[in-house]
């Protein structure tokens, strides 16, 4: 079977499902004639594309995954020293040299480095601004190769910087702390005075607002001392306006599980410990709107070689200022035990037993609070992380 055989045969094949222009295709053709690799691009995108008379006849190898037209053909276009011209609905492809006599002015690629914004996503969010240029990411080297006349270059540079200036970051002070009550009969002991949003004590209210950080800290310092509260962990992190921020203090747990049907053992890691996922959106007034996902877990015991894990998490959506500390409470356990103590024998005498036998019931009560204080990162300022 020869090579023009199987073009002509994968031609067909994508011939007979032709989709959107703002579909993505692919291109897997293997020493191929160049002319019908832009067949190819323009039966999969559905656009109006012929091959100039300059191009001329050479077999190549071209393939691309899950690209628009545009990128398709800048790219290549790029490879092969071709340009593009749009008449209407019609995209003319051709020899560089000859395109540029044929219709006049000059058409090149420049690379533009990029330093803050992801290439891929400025040219997805430019996609159709500049209709004369042509836009390539390349997120592995930081660029962005715009190929089209000075002017349209001129114009496509500008609108990268207008979006590639140094984002806003979020800084995020948390203290987690597990607290105990002073009784059995009381709520978890952190109260809220007049200058916060809230009052009263955690254990009544799933999450809280203070702009008092001072008053807050000193109650959980006094509780720590008297032996009511412990702290578990003091993390800092941040991260970008609108981007998703993680962090684990404590420790990946792998469990090792074997298929009863290929005896191939299969590893996965439970996280266990504190944990935290945010995602900050910065309003125009200064304002943070924050999803919060706090998660505690802990080993409280095996199931043969399992563990046994309790674990405590809220969800949250709430919106503070620069420096308001969050209060994320309600992670509650409550656990009751039973214990009995006899004397050999004489415990076990129906009725009188009962004499020597002593039983004791014990009840531990504790929550898991968070305090999360965001903070704004102007660019030029200073930055923290973890």
């Amino acid at each position: 079977m020869t090579h023009r055989f199987l073009a002509a045969l994968l031609l067909f094949g994508l011939a007979s499902s032709r989709v959107g222009a703002n579909v993505p295709i692919s291109i897997d053709a293997r020493n191929t004639d160049l002319s019908d690799v832009i067949g190819l691009i323009a039966r999969q995108s559905g656009l109006n594309i012929v091959a100039d008379a300059s191009v001329k006849p050479r077999r190549i190898t071209f393939r691309l995954r899950d690209v628009d037209s545009d990128t398709a053909l800048a790219t290549l276009a790029q490879a092969y020293d071709l340009q593009t011209h749009r008449s209407g609905n019609i995209v003319l492809v051709g020899d560089a040299a000859t395109m540029n006599r044929r219709y006049g002015g000059v058409v090149n690629s420049t690379a533009i480095a990029l330093r803050n914004a992801k290439p891929s996503d400025a040219v997805k969010a430019l996609k159709g601004t500049v209709p004369d240029a042509t836009m390539v990411a390349d997120d592995r080297s930081n660029t962005v190769v715009v190929t089209g006349s000075p002017e349209s270059q001129t114009t496509a540079r500008a609108l990268l910087g207008s979006i590639d200036g140094p984002g806003r970051q979020v800084m995020f002070e948390v203290r987690v702390t597990d607290v105990k009550p002073l009784d059995n009969n009381s709520n978890v002991g952190i109260q809220f005075g007049g200058t916060g949003f809230g009052a009263g004590a955690v254990a009544q209210f799933p999450f809280a607002l203070t702009k008092s950080t001072i008053a807050i800290n000193a109650q959980i310092n006094a509780l720590v001392q008297n032996g009511h509260a412990q702290i578990l962990a003091t993390p800092r992190i941040a991260t970008l306006n609108n981007r998703e921020a993680t962090l684990l203090v404590g420790e990946s747990y792998p469990i090792v599980t074997v298929n009863q049907q290929t005896g191939f053992p299969t590893v996965s890691n439970v996280n266990v410990g504190v944990q935290l996922r945010v995602t900050p959106t910065i309003g125009d007034d200064g304002g943070i709107t924050a999803e919060f996902h706090p998660e505690y877990s802990e080993i409280i015991g095996f199931n043969a070689s399992f563990p046994i894990i309790a674990n405590r998490k809220v969800d949250a959506v709430l919106r503070v200022r620069d420096g308001e500390t969050i209060v994320l409470g309600g992670l509650f356990e409550d656990t009751s035990s039973e214990t009995i103590s006899k004397l050999p024998f004489l415990g076990d005498i129906p009725i009188l037993g009962q004499f020597f036998r002593n039983k004791a019931t014990a009840r531990q009560r504790d929550e898991v609070v968070f305090l999360i204080t965001p903070h704004i990162l102007e660019p030029d300022g200073p930055q923290s992380g973890n």
